[in-house]
């Protein structure tokens, strides 16, 4: 089965009060992924099929985040009264086949190679090289000084350790 010809199914699951709806969708509906390429658009690496590669991997982060909130309220209320545990487990396997979905998109689109942005950015650009400079400069702060206190805490129990077992104990 070619990657155009696969499809992703949501199931739909009717129990008492709650209803979650089922979604399908067809990785030939992305027009990155499908062999059907129109003429304004058969260029793989054009900026326009980028841009649209782009708002497909949005919109199934999107996705992705409101299955995993609905999941996560699902087990965090699992034992309050009217809460349904077949509707969470159908919320946590949408979620599982969301993000396999999503997977498959990014790494077929070539979009999974670079950050996403968050939807709640203040610009809709891309971040700046100056942006990107500043995040990865305070990770790697971040990291240094993590891998510092590590350090710093060895070398206390290693004097510790080290220690003569007499020292600080009276003689009898």
């Amino acid at each position: 089965m070619s990657s155009s010809q696969q499809s992703f199914t949501t199931t739909t699951t009717t129990h008492a009060s709650q209803t979650s709806t089922a979604s399908t969708f067809s990785l030939a509906s992305f027009p990155s992924l499908s062999q059907e390429t129109s003429s304004t658009l058969a260029d793989p690496n054009s900026p326009e099929l980028f841009k649209q590669n782009i708002q497909v991997a949005m919109e199934q982060v999107a996705r992705v985040n409101a299955l995993a909130r609905s999941t996560l309220n699902g087990i965090q209320n699992a034992y309050q009264a009217g809460v349904n545990p077949a509707q969470t487990q159908a919320d946590l396997v949408a979620l599982d086949q969301a993000m396999h979905a999503l997977a498959e998109v990014l790494r077929q689109s070539g979009v999974g190679a670079y950050p996403l942005p968050a939807p709640d950015a203040r610009h809709a650009g891309p971040p700046t090289e100056q942006e990107l400079i500043a995040d990865t400069t305070r990770g790697v702060q971040q990291l240094y000084e993590e891998l510092k206190r590590m350090q710093e805490s060895s070398a206390v129990v290693t004097n510790l350790l080290a220690a003569p077992e007499n020292l600080g104990r009276p003689k009898a």
